[in-house]
């Protein structure tokens, strides 16, 4: 049971990851930190921050190092563009899909922590358990994205 909770959170997790790095992406050059009126498709989403402001959001929390953060971004960008072209794969089962992304954003979280000292590393655990309880109440919305 706490497996299955830890899978749904991760799928959770990586798709909120993916919807604002989706975003990020929509918006024009200059406006990466004004948050944006939903696009079509995303109305049903909550506002999700950019890439940047998760990176400032996990500096201000674990206390990043300016190589830290840019190695971070370097990171989420990366995920980004991996959940993009998996998401566009149709060849691919919803079920794969999802075990891919859970496996890829398990991916994303080993390599910043991997860049973290030990009291980042315990902040940044706490910090992944704040966003799993977040994630729990009533938010039973699925992304519908291609």
């Amino acid at each position: 049971m706490k497996q299955a909770r830890t899978i749904i959170f991760l799928c959770i997790a990586f798709f909120a990851i993916s919807a604002f790095a989706v975003q990020s992406q929509q918006q024009p050059a200059g406006q990466g930190a004004q948050p944006a009126a939903p696009q079509a498709g995303q109305g049903e989403h909550r506002q999700m921050p950019t890439i940047d402001e998760q990176v400032q959001k996990l500096s201000d929390r674990i206390k990043l190092s300016d190589d830290q953060q840019a190695k971070v971004k370097t990171i989420l960008e990366d995920q980004h563009t991996q959940a993009q072209a998996l998401m566009k794969d149709d060849s691919i089962s919803q079920d794969d899909k999802r075990q891919k992304f859970m496996g890829l954003r398990q991916t994303t979280i080993s390599k910043i922590k991997d860049l973290l000292n030990d009291d980042q590393k315990t902040k940044f655990d706490a910090y992944l358990q704040e966003m799993q309880a977040a994630q729990k109440p009533g938010d039973g919305s699925s992304p519908k994205n291609k």
